[in-house]
């Protein structure tokens, strides 16, 4: 997280700055985590939720000059609560302020880390339920995460993603990618993914979402959605989410999230 982008909030911990544009990605994973939970609630008693890059807990909207929940409070206050939270950010200080905001909830199960998202996976596998239903949420801010670190936490689970992909850092990056943009990927071919996505003199968006949706299928995620959250004044998108399941179930959920917006206007197909 660049230093511009934290500021002090206004309890005196630090938030993260954001645009407006972002409220719609909280408010989806806000109404996942509810319906998530109520839905399953009968079926799972151990439910967990897992933030590898939780933040502060606030963030403060720039234009608006107001002050916002962010995932990890989100998820705190989610009803019915998960069973079990783990949030991790590389930040020390990030991680200070999440546990200064946290101290109120008297939930037993909330263990926090600092470590970057690869290295926290390796400890979570050690601290994880042995029977629970998971969700993760993976807010990147460019390619943090590698496709292995990926599939060590998900093997043998059932947990759910919703990771934040930046379609525009990726384009910009595919003629000549850096190692931590492959290794983001699942195993391909960097020449001829690059070549597939080529339309005429531009970058096209959806073999990059295809390679990396196949490669959550390939590791036993039934069902994938990709969803558009943001675009620039040029009508260009920047990210999308994208959410992916081992059960049917999940993307029936995730479905119904998104047709909504947090005004309550219903989305277009997009």
């Amino acid at each position: 997280m660049a230093t511009g982008d934290i500021v002090k909030g206004y309890d005196g911990e630090l938030s993260i700055k954001i645009g407006t544009w972002a409220k719609d990605k909280l408010h989806c994973l806000e109404s996942y985590c509810d319906i998530f939970n109520k839905a399953m609630k009968n079926k799972w008693l151990t439910r967990t939720y897992i933030d590898l890059l939780a933040g502060p807990g606030k963030c403060i909207i720039e234009r608006e000059k107001t002050e916002v929940p962010g995932s990890p409070i989100i998820a705190l206050n989610c009803k019915p609560p998960f069973t079990h939270y783990y949030f991790n950010d590389l930040e020390p200080n990030l991680i200070e302020s999440l546990k200064a905001r946290t101290k109120c909830y008297q939930f037993p199960n909330i263990e926090f880390l600092n470590e970057n998202c690869n290295s926290a996976i390796e400890i979570l596998l050690t601290k994880l339920p042995d029977r629970s239903l998971d969700f993760c949420f993976i807010d990147l801010l460019s390619w943090e995460i590698s496709f292995s670190s990926i599939l060590k936490l998900t093997k043998y689970r059932q947990i759910d993603l919703l990771i934040t992909f930046h379609i525009g850092n990726i384009k910009r990056e595919a003629a000549n990618p850096p190692q931590e943009l492959i290794d983001f990927f699942p195993p391909l071919d960097w020449r001829q993914l690059y070549k597939s996505a080529i339309k005429g003199s531009r970058l096209s968006t959806r073999p990059f979402l295809d390679a990396y949706e196949n490669g959550l299928r390939n590791i036993g995620y039934k069902v994938t959605r990709d969803h558009i959250f943001t675009k620039n004044v040029k009508n260009t998108i920047l990210y999308y989410l994208i959410f992916a399941s081992k059960h049917e179930k999940g993307a029936y959920f995730f479905d119904e999230v998104t047709r909504r917006s947090k005004s309550g206007q219903w989305r277009m197909p997009l």
